[in-house]
């Protein structure tokens, strides 16, 4: 829990209003990413959040704009410590 983190995950989508003339129709996968800090991790969700606040003196800790993500849905989790150090080490190689 804590990590910020670049998730791409596949969502549901549909309801079309109306008839829909079906010869044609060819749903696709619709991929998402979001981006936040993981606040909650469990065996069948993550939950992230796009907006946080550590806890102060004045306020608890908060957050904004939560994602409750299905695991089943996510396709790739990258998190930022580990993309800061992957470019760390192309930048170094580059020079």
């Amino acid at each position: 829990n804590g990590e910020f983190v670049y998730i791409k995950w596949v969502d549901s989508y549909g309801v079309l209003s109306g008839w829909t003339d079906l010869s044609g129709y060819n749903p696709n996968l619709l991929f998402i990413e979001s981006v936040g800090k993981i606040i909650s991790n469990n065996d069948d969700v993550v939950a992230l959040a796009h907006n946080y606040s550590d806890e102060t003196d004045n306020t608890p800790e908060q957050a904004n704009g939560i994602m409750v993500i299905p695991k089943k849905s996510i396709v790739e989790i990258i998190s930022f410590s580990s993309y800061l150090q992957l470019a760390s080490k192309q930048m170094q190689q580059q020079l």
